[in-house]
């Protein structure tokens, strides 16, 4: 039996992960803003799930339920840094505050959980963190250029943990999902009030006000939770996992570009190098 804390369960993803965790007999730190939304699982699983509040904003709400987590399990076997937002703008368009914002939560709150938990796995010499980021992390997406940034660097530097704490028996996954049935297309998501004309012609692809949310995405957040748990507990993760036909196809996409752009220009590439 692990133990899990897991960003962002109100909905969507996060609750899908925490759903299936418990489902499985494992031990849960369910958290989110408003606990209100996950008391049920409590109610559900009344010896597994542990209802806690964590803001990735507040930062003594987060070291709170780390200690939490130990204090009623005794140990910390997985970290799940789910939560975040998106945020529609052109690059020009984009706000300060608003980007600063997008970026504490998608980045910087995410690797101060992933710094406060790693003292207690190196003491066990286990553990397991799981970045969720995006297929917008593969791809920078029209009008998504700061969002994508934020996943990016949250994927990089799940590249140099990987290297820093294998030795350490501390294992790092990254879950790439494509378009969901969540609230991130509704409510949670940030759009720009700063409109430059110049870019009307593209606003029907990407300002909020013009996204139509009918729920139609192709991946079921049940399914999605389910798989990442399954893989998890099998014991044989990939580094990446990517999830939805739609994120496996952007993917396969870009990489065959990236290569096949290399190849055209390896010529000029090494004309650099000293001889």
């Amino acid at each position: 039996m692990k133990t899990w804390l897991i960003t962002g369960c109100s909905g969507g993803l996060g609750r899908g992960i925490a759903q299936a965790a418990l489902e499985r007999g494992e031990n849960v730190a369910v958290t989110a803003r408003d606990t209100e939304k996950i008391k049920d699982l409590a109610a559900q699983y009344p010896d597994h799930a542990k209802i806690l509040y964590l803001d990735l904003n507040d930062r003594k709400s987060m070291r709170r339920a780390v200690s939490d987590t130990i204090e009623t399990f005794g140990r910390l076997d997985v970290l799940v840094n789910n939560a975040g937002h998106g945020y529609r703008a052109a690059v020009e368009e984009s706000e300060r505050e608003k980007i600063e914002e997008l970026f504490e939560t998608n980045f910087f709150a995410p690797a101060e959980l992933i710094k406060m938990v790693l003292p207690i796995m190196r003491s066990q010499k286990s553990g397991l963190i799981v970045n969720v980021t995006s297929v917008g992390a593969v791809r920078g997406a029209l009008g998504n250029g700061y969002y994508s940034a934020a996943k990016g660097a949250l994927e990089l530097l799940t590249e140099a943990l990987a290297k820093e704490t294998k030795h350490l028996g501390i294992r790092t996954m990254i879950v790439e999902p494509g378009a969901f049935r969540t609230n991130f297309y509704g409510e949670h998501l940030l759009g720009t009030s700063r409109q430059i004309a110049d870019y009307d012609v593209l606003a029907d692809k990407y300002r909020k006000e013009h996204l139509n949310d009918q729920h139609h995405q192709p991946g079921d957040p049940v399914k999605g939770g389910k798989v990442i748990v399954e893989t998890i507990l099998s014991g044989n993760m990939p580094f990446r996992l990517i999830l939805g036909s739609d994120a496996l196809q952007a993917a396969e996409q870009v990489l065959e570009d990236r290569l096949k752009e290399a190849k055209a220009w390896e010529s000029v590439s090494r004309t650099t190098d000293y001889r």
